[in-house]
């Protein structure tokens, strides 16, 4: 094998600010383990040792003390070089800013060792055949792999007094922001939508769900769209259902304007190309990215993800539609209830992982339909298959439209042919019914139909 990733100038960086730099000391010996250093019992990692030691044990520290502690204690002075050594580390300090910098290449450069080295052993496992089913083995390496790179992210103690600091100045945010309309979070693109919500929250699970054919993803396509262009930042869509054509063509009428059903006809006039044209333009000028595998994997919408985040560190927004698509590979599930547990799990936690929001859209259940009249909305106890993705999202939002409960009326306005493309304007109630961190209740829109277009009837935000 190939020498692991290392690079001893960080380390001798990084060493040479603990033992020069009273300010950074603490902060760089707490941020860093033994094994971080490249190579077991080498010279840095030795230093390294002592040196936790001795601050961790609380006692002053200078180069005498760290040198009584390699000679005296471990005895192994001689073996990392010699007071010479320790003098030639202090030469390599030249500020706290970049000492912390290099103990992330340290940090990252460990990390990459770990990764390698347990893809080794399950390739080594592979060539030897030690192992009887495929799906625990690709189970067991997921699991390994995903261990090493949470370890990134552990989290360490914060004092009240930080976090109240920064309490008061999102406060101070919200205040500024209000004042011009605006809210903390990203942009909806719909005024009352973002008052309830406060906006998408970086790192949120948002469910948002109907029963089939009442405009989940031409809502969701809305949102996308006006994040996007509000906030002038990449946005994400997958799509398990529909193809990306489908999908663009989508945006196409919602953006230009022009009756959906024109595409599939081809008759379109002059008027049609010229706002078509115009829409294109626009569309072309947003950061929409669409995956359009059909019944991804989770852990392939994951990997996705985190490379897309990498490659555009202006990614703010991930939609997916929809969970109910969505599959897992590698271990078995006793049912499709424990599967969705998993899967609304691990939508969350990658939420937060890439601290952008996630609006995942889901399919109802049929018990909605069985009651009559108001009782029809929508409740958290309709959402299909898990009582789990109700525990595990931020923010639940349900598309209810009263005529497409109606049989009689929608049949009447379907034998309505209406071409023109603000017709089949449809009724429809947005009811937010969980949310964490805001305001719960119902928003009515408009559904044009004809070209997927969702507005708000009433933007007041005293409602």
């Amino acid at each position: 094998m190939k020498e692991l990733p290392h690079n001893y100038e960080a380390e001798k960086t990084v060493l040479g600010a603990i033992i020069a730099s009273n300010a950074s000391r603490v902060e760089l010996v707490n941020g860093l383990e033994e094994e971080d250093f490249y190579g077991k019992n080498s010279p840095n990692a030795l230093i390294f040792r002592a040196i936790s030691k001795i601050v961790n044990e609380g006692e002053n520290f200078d180069i005498p003390s760290l040198i009584n502690e390699l000679d005296i204690n471990m005895k192994v002075l001689d073996k990392v070089g010699g007071i010479e050594y320790i003098k030639d580390l202090q030469e390599y300090y030249i500020g706290d800013k970049n000492a912390l910098f290099n103990k992330g290449t340290i940090k990252d450069n460990a990390l990459s060792r770990k990764l390698i080295l347990c893809l080794q052993k399950y390739v080594d496992g592979f060539e030897k055949e030690s192992f009887n089913d495929v799906g625990q083995y690709v189970a067991e390496c997921e699991k390994d792999i995903l261990q090493i790179t949470q370890g990134r992210r552990v989290s360490e103690f914060r004092s009240a007094s930080e976090i109240v600091d920064e309490i008061t100045n999102d406060l101070q945010i919200r205040k500024n922001t209000k004042q011009n309309k605006k809210f903390p979070g990203l942009d909806t693109g719909y005024p009352l939508l973002s008052y309830y919500t406060q906006g998408w929250q970086p790192g949120q699970l948002n469910i948002l769900a109907a029963r089939p054919s009442v405009g989940k993803t031409a809502f969701a396509l809305n949102l996308a769209y006006l994040t996007a262009t509000r906030e002038d930042k990449t946005v994400a869509f997958f799509s398990l259902e529909m193809d990306a054509k489908s999908i663009v063509r989508r945006l196409l009428a919602l953006v230009s304007c022009v009756n959906s059903l024109k595409f599939s006809s081809g008759d379109l006039d002059d008027t049609d190309w010229l706002a078509l044209e115009a829409g294109v333009k626009t569309l072309k000028k947003t950061k929409i990215v669409i995956d359009d595998t059909a019944a991804e994997s989770l852990s392939n919408i994951k990997t996705k993800a985190q490379r897309l985040k990498a490659n555009h560190p202006d990614l703010c927004c991930i939609f997916i539609d929809y969970l109910g698509l969505i599959s897992t590979s590698g271990k078995r599930y006793d049912s499709r209830q424990n599967e969705v547990a998993e899967i609304s799990r691990q939508l969350k936690a990658l939420a937060r992982e890439l601290e952008v929001p996630i609006i995942c859209l889901s399919q109802l259940s049929r018990d909605s339909e069985k009651r009559s009249g108001a009782e029809r909305m929508p409740k958290l106890s309709d959402l299909r298959d898990s009582g789990a993705i109700e525990q595990d999202a931020d923010v639940v939002m349900f598309i209810h439209r009263d005529k497409y409960q109606n049989t009689e009326s929608e049949v009447a306005d379907q034998n309505v042919m209406d071409t023109s493309p603000f017709g089949n304007p449809q009724d429809t109630k947005i009811n937010v019914a969980k949310n964490r961190n805001g305001k719960t209740g119902i928003i009515d829109y408009v559904f044009l139909m004809n070209i997927g277009k969702f507005d708000e009837k009433d933007t007041r935000l005293d409602k």
